[in-house]
């Protein structure tokens, strides 16, 4: 989703409202209008990444995540050198659909290294939280005793956040 209301080369206004009546139904969780919507203005601007990537956006929500990390490559293949941020926003959220963290916080770097102001990418980096420092620092945070240190670290201080809700 993005919120340019310029045209750009491959849009029409026509195009462009079927992708603001789209926007307005993945907002409300409505994918599949959503997904109607998009192949409308796929129809008339083919080739438009934003579209395409919106669209790979609504499929993975829709159950199918394979389809819709495909189609967001594709957009970012179709967009050039002049890449939109939300074309890594979109693939960002498709990866953490999949369960792929990491990709998804390397592609909201990727979106907001492109455009510090971009809304859409630091919202998705603040709910993906900061990650905490490995325990053993001189480790590798996969090395399987940061990973299980870790997991007790995050149990602990959440039963601690427990305890001191119930004392209010």
């Amino acid at each position: 989703m993005t919120d340019k209301l310029m045209l750009e080369p491959r849009d029409t206004f026509e195009s462009r409202e079927f992708y603001i009546k789209a926007e307005a139904n993945i907002r409300r969780n409505n994918y599949g209008e959503a997904l109607r919507l998009l192949d409308q203005a796929l129809k008339i601007s083919p080739e438009h990444p934003v579209y395409l990537s919106t669209m790979g956006l609504c499929e993975s929500m829709m159950g199918d995540p394979v389809k819709g990390e495909k189609m967001c490559r594709m957009a970012l293949q179709l967009s050039g050198r002049e890449r939109d941020p939300m074309l890594y926003v979109n693939l960002g959220r498709v990866m953490l659909e999949r369960g792929d963290r990491m990709g998804a916080r390397e592609n909201y770097m990727k979106a907001y290294r492109k455009d510090n102001t971009n809304a859409p990418a630091a919202l998705e980096l603040s709910r993906m939280g900061v990650r905490k420092k490995p325990v053993i620092p001189f480790l590798g945070r996969n090395h399987p005793l940061n990973k299980s240190l870790g997991k007790l670290r995050h149990q602990l201080r959440e039963k601690r956040v427990k305890g001191l809700k119930k004392s209010q």
